[in-house]
């Protein structure tokens, strides 16, 4: 469940979340519904991986429970088009990024 009062006062997120809170089937439901309308597989993945970035127990709750319907997005072949338009799709950095004149300067 979402942060109650009590708790937002107490982590000073009062006005940094909105007012209504929604359980984590809710907030499925409605990712899903959202996702679904979406014909593009490159969106869909740009929509899963910023889903990733601001809410990961929902992000693996949805993994979890769609496995069939999301592993084509968050594996191949979509990710093959991510990887081709990287630069173009662009988000914010996750993880490390390494080249091949890297080897032999990372501890």
């Amino acid at each position: 469940r979402a942060f109650k009062l009590g708790e937002r006062d107490r982590l000073r997120f009062r006005g940094l979340l909105p007012p209504r809170r929604m359980n984590l089937a809710q907030q499925e439901k409605r990712f899903l519904n959202v996702f679904r309308a979406e014909t593009s597989p490159i969106r869909k993945h740009i929509m899963i991986e910023d889903l990733h970035d601001r809410n990961e127990t929902l992000y693996h709750r949805i993994l979890i429970d769609h496995m069939e319907e999301m592993a084509p997005i968050v594996y191949t072949p979509t990710v093959g088009q991510a990887c081709k338009e990287f630069a173009k799709q662009y988000r914010r950095p996750r993880g490390m990024y390494f080249c091949a004149e890297d080897r032999g300067h990372m501890a």
